[in-house]
């Protein structure tokens, strides 16, 4: 089932409790984007949405609980690249985040919930339900095209401290702004320990925690304020300067945090902190690409498989997976192909060396690819960078 003709989005509304469903339907008479198609208290129409793969939302819930529906979502995995089923729950809790990405649910939403955040749920999933209109132009439709090509969202990702994760994250986004000319933005979502700010020897006059307060109004032009530019044409956000202010950031701030961030950028390379946390979690439905650091040691290559297994598991993509070695030709008696055996037999796909202008260039607050252009390092820099423009 595709969009009507009307141009709405065909939604399906499930719940055991005629009255939830008698409100839902009354909420959602002010979106106009929707047009209510079949409501009803059958898990068997759900199921044969599912079989059938045809395009629909779902709103389930919130009487159906996500156990309710677990095995009929794990039978029918592939078919939620079709169905988008948004689940309404009485309490959002981490269990249920994390169980709710692992089945590939597209959202978990508070009911009763507002009319903002269903409109943007499904604004989320709309451009599934678009049918390219005969009057494009085959330039509209080109250009439509080129804009999917671009790789918006990348973070860089490390389960052990100090791996040179925020390294790679700052000269990443330099090469792009600098040697690419692409709109660059730095997210800093390591809300505890985050030093990106620190690291380019920014004195910024915000942090994402001062968004907080300004969250449910934000959009575009009023983030853009919050961002402190660079001398090199990168914007960031940085990180709180207080850690205990991590608690006030919300994982939906995040999330829509980084949706505005990628609408006024060309790539948004996202610093995360050394855990699978539950902003890490989220943040894995939204990105094109994940770049996994890890070192020469025990520790970091145990973590890097560990790391790949738990990817696996949430059925992250293989192909959007980049494995860095960062100071890849220190002398430890493990070779490149040790590693790539352990990690049974996943290619790394670039190695970066150590070197003295690296601590030099942070602790200067100048990134490597404009302090030394010419080195190793700014050459192990620049293969990731090709690898993701031409991925």
């Amino acid at each position: 089932m595709n969009k009507n003709i009307n141009n709405k989005i065909p939604l399906i509304v499930l719940d055991k409790e005629k009255q939830n469903i008698q409100k839902i339907v009354a909420l959602l008479k002010n979106i106009p984007e929707l047009e209510i198609s079949k409501v009803s208290g059958d898990l068997d129409l759900f199921e044969l949405i599912l079989q059938e793969k045809s395009p629909n939302a779902v709103l389930l819930g919130p009487s159906y609980k996500l156990e309710d529906i677990e095995k009929i979502l794990i039978a029918n995995i592939d078919s939620l690249n079709f169905v988008k089923v948004i689940l309404l729950v009485d309490e959002i809790s981490t269990d249920i985040l994390k169980k709710a990405i692992k089945l590939n649910i597209h959202d978990v939403i508070k009911y009763p919930f507002k009319h903002a955040e269903l409109q943007e749920s499904i604004k989320r999933i709309e451009n599934m339900f678009l049918i390219p209109s005969k009057e494009k132009s085959t330039r509209q439709i080109k250009e439509e095209e080129r804009r999917k090509k671009i790789h918006k969202k990348i973070a860089i990702f490390s389960t052990k401290g100090g791996s040179g994760k925020s390294f790679i994250a700052i000269n990443l986004a330099v090469d792009l702004a600098k040697l690419y000319n692409k709109r660059v933005i730095l997210f800093d979502v390591d809300y505890q320990f985050g030093d990106i700010a620190i690291m380019l020897n920014l004195y910024p006059k915000h942090t994402i925690y001062d968004i907080m307060s300004v969250i449910n109004q934000l959009d575009s032009e009023m983030l853009n304020s919050f961002l402190t530019t660079h001398e090199t044409g990168v914007k960031v956000l940085p990180a709180p300067i207080d850690p205990s202010q991590e608690e006030v950031i919300t994982i939906e701030a995040t999330m829509k945090i980084l949706d505005i961030l990628s609408d006024i950028s060309d790539f948004v390379i996202i610093d995360t902190p050394s855990s699978f946390s539950d902003n890490i979690l989220a943040l894995l439905e939204k990105i094109d690409f994940l770049c996994i650091v890890a070192s020469k040691d025990v520790p970091s290559i145990k973590n890097l498989k560990i790391s790949l297994q738990i990817l696996k598991q949430l059925k992250f993509p293989d192909e959007k997976i980049f494995v860095i070695l960062n100071r890849a030709d220190t002398k430890v008696d493990i070779s490149i192909d040790d590693i790539e055996k352990t990690i049974l037999h996943r290619r790394i796909d670039v190695t970066i060396p150590s070197d003295r202008i690296v601590p030099l260039s942070i602790n200067l607050g100048i990134p490597v690819i404009i302090k030394a252009p010419k080195s190793k390092v700014t050459k192990g820099i620049r293969k990731l960078t090709r690898l993701l423009l031409e991925a």
